[in-house]
């Protein structure tokens, strides 16, 4: 369940996956005001507005990724070398790409 934030008018602005430090409102994913605020996020980046640094770490987050599955699958590193937390994220992408169907990967996305 997504955590939420709101204005002092009530409406969405931002999404959580953990609680806010002063606000623990969950909803569940499909609730309207959350797609509604998913909506509105996706309608801003398609028209080009966003944070540039944001777009850039998004961008660099994912070769990061694609960078640490290419080091797994050449033997240089096994998954077991990381800290648990780095295993439970990796691993929970790993499963969001699998369902999304790829996502087109910057190096393989048939890694496992």
């Amino acid at each position: 369940m997504p955590y939420v934030a709101r204005d002092d008018d009530g409406h969405i602005v931002a999404l959580s996956e953990y609680p806010f430090a002063d606000q623990a409102e969950d909803l569940p994913p499909d609730h309207p005001e959350v797609l509604d605020f998913v909506g509105r996020v996706v309608a801003l980046r398609e028209e080009g507005v966003g944070d540039p640094f944001l777009d850039a770490d998004l961008d660099f987050v994912r070769v990061a990724e694609d960078l640490i599955e290419l080091l797994i699958s050449k033997g240089v590193i096994a998954l077991a070398d990381l800290p648990p937390e780095a295993q439970e994220k990796l691993m929970g992408r790993r499963a969001l790409r699998h369902s999304l169907g790829g996502t087109g990967g910057l190096v393989n996305d048939e890694v496992e």
